[in-house]
């Protein structure tokens, strides 16, 4: 517990950098495709009616939700891994 999961979290952290954002996007796509009543919904309904302003709202809603989902995971890997050596500040210029 003490060693196994500090030295594991650097590849978790990434996994999860790496899956949110992919998450999100099939989340959305899932909903437009299966229907619903969240963003994929609406964007899909907003293109049945040429409602251009809200198909691109969505599409500024997703891309400010991964953008805060990537910045969320770079600040938590800053914090959690302080110790690591990506972390630290290049000693070389």
């Amino acid at each position: 517990r003490e060693i196994v999961l500090p030295a594991a979290l650097p590849q978790i952290l990434t996994g999860l950098q790496i899956a949110l954002p992919v998450s999100l996007i099939v989340g959305i796509v899932t909903e437009m495709l299966m229907g619903g009543t969240g963003l994929g919904a609406a964007m899909i309904a907003a293109s049945r009616f040429a409602d251009s302003p809200g198909v691109f709202a969505g599409i500024v809603e997703i891309a400010i939700a991964g953008f805060c989902l990537v910045k969320g995971i770079a600040a938590l890997r800053r914090r959690l891994l302080r110790w690591h050596q990506e972390a630290q500040i290049p000693t070389t210029v």
